[in-house]
């Protein structure tokens, strides 16, 4: 795989985390403006336990063309 395309790859993970990172905002936004803090709360927990949610790009990337970084 060319570097251009690693690069567009990479990108790609990084566009998906911030589309996935949004989504939740808006949920908890939601759930705020309705007045259901504690699901607010408990939803933000469950987040918190995700290990997927704050995931590296280029790891994810390594992980997914079975490359290994070394840096």
């Amino acid at each position: 795989m060319e570097k251009h395309e690693v690069c567009e790859e990479i990108v790609t993970l990084l566009k998906k985390q911030r589309h996935d990172f949004v989504n939740h905002l808006q949920v908890i936004h939601a759930m705020l403006q309705m007045g259901r803090g504690e699901k607010a709360l408990l939803y933000i927990e469950e987040l918190a336990k995700d290990p997927g949610l704050v995931s590296d790009a280029i790891k994810a990337y390594e992980e997914q063309c079975g490359c290994l970084h070394k840096g």
